[in-house]
């Protein structure tokens, strides 16, 4: 998954293989999930994998050089910034988006164009109250 969080993510289903092989991914299940979770993490019932400070170190451990590896991280992308898988070799990064299909290339440029629009509100409110 890429791009953003909940309902905007980026399910790279025609990408996901085991052993080699394309692998059947119930997106529908996912995208239900997805948006049901965060009521679950809010109400304290569901919890993150790994949770926010082990995210926090694994990418840290991957951008001081310390770990090599793939780790999905905000990154620049067409003017806004999307979570996008980040390969780390000795703190370098390269940006390693899988093969999308055309749905999840729509997917990906929809959460591009929300995000962009997000910052531009952000950024034209900010300016606004700078100058009264």
């Amino acid at each position: 998954m890429i791009g953003e969080h909940g309902d905007l993510v980026v399910i790279c289903a025609s990408s996901t293989t085991v052993n080699g092989r394309a692998a059947r991914i119930p997106v529908q299940a996912i995208r239900a999930e997805m948006a049901a979770r965060p009521g679950r993490i809010a109400a304290g019932i569901g919890r993150v994998r790994s949770g926010p400070a082990a995210a926090t170190v694994a990418a840290l451990a991957r951008v001081l050089g310390v770990t090599d590896g793939v780790i999905e991280v905000s990154a620049p992308r067409n003017g806004t910034y999307l979570g996008m898988p980040l390969h780390f070799s000795s703190g370098n990064p390269t940006v390693c988006l899988p093969r999308l299909g055309a749905e999840e290339k729509r997917d990906l440029a929809a959460a591009e164009a929300n995000l962009q629009a997000a910052y531009h509100h952000l950024c034209s409110t900010l300016k606004e109250m700078s100058l009264s």
